[in-house]
């Protein structure tokens, strides 16, 4: 009896992969051309971070605006996606040596790089868009398959700062759902930050360092940032 469960799980487990790759977001191009990021005006107040500059307060789309959860709603209301994490590396001397030791960091946390998640995202410092990391398609980090509950984010930058570079990033907790359609609910923003942050810190450069006001929690008839506090998780290395 145990082995024809064991399959039987294992087909539903396959279908379900099979059902969301199907359903996961694309990474191709839009059939209408996207705006140049060189073009992008912040609509809201960036917040002034020390040792890093102002930064946006949320993660930006292909288009140019603030991130909707791809259009899911809480409670009938928008998502919107804030920028939850910083990162300061204060031993980086260029950008491409930030950008070894922020993906050696996050492999070792167990947030590698991962498929199955949409991409194009953008994080605002000092006015200016930085891109994504991952930049593989399809790729965000993430602490499992896209298939299962998971904790994922996408990390902005390198941003050059006195003394090294910076990284702001956005990050949450999505389930899983087959019906009524196929997709990847929002579960949680505090739940994926403090899991980073948490496996950050316990291995690695990259320690906890405190946390700064955002000012991005919103509770309106319209909108909602869901558990969303407000603030940043901040982590420096090299100090």
């Amino acid at each position: 009896m145990k082995c024809p469960r064991a399959l039987l799980l294992l087909a539903l487990a396959l279908a379900s992969a099979a059902v969301l790759a199907a359903c996961a977001p694309s990474a191709t191009s839009p059939a209408a051309p996207l705006p140049d990021p060189a073009t992008y005006r912040p609509a809201d107040a960036p917040v002034s971070v020390p040792g890093v500059g102002e930064v946006g307060r949320w993660m930006i789309t292909p288009a140019l605006v603030p991130a909707t959860w791809l259009g899911e709603k809480v409670g009938g209301r928008t998502l919107r996606e804030a920028v939850n994490v910083v990162l300061l590396d204060r031993a980086a001397r260029t950008p491409g040596e930030a950008s070894a030791r922020l993906l050696s960091a996050m492999k070792a946390a167990g947030y590698g790089p991962r498929g199955g998640h949409s991409t194009g995202y953008f994080g605002e410092v000092g006015g200016q868009l930085y891109p994504m990391l991952p930049s593989g398609a399809g790729e965000a980090f993430s602490d499992g398959p896209f298939w299962l509950p998971n904790n994922h984010g996408r990390i902005f930058g390198p941003v050059p700062v006195p003394g090294g570079y910076a990284w702001t990033g956005a990050f949450s907790r999505e389930g899983v759902r087959l019906l009524p359609q196929p997709g990847h609910p929002y579960r949680s923003f505090q739940v994926a930050r403090e899991n980073l942050a948490d496996r950050l810190n316990a291995g690695g450069p990259f320690k906890l360092a405190g946390y700064v006001e955002m000012g991005s929690r919103l509770d309106t008839v319209e909108e909602t940032t869901g558990d969303h506090d407000g603030q940043a998780v901040l982590l420096v290395a090299g100090e």
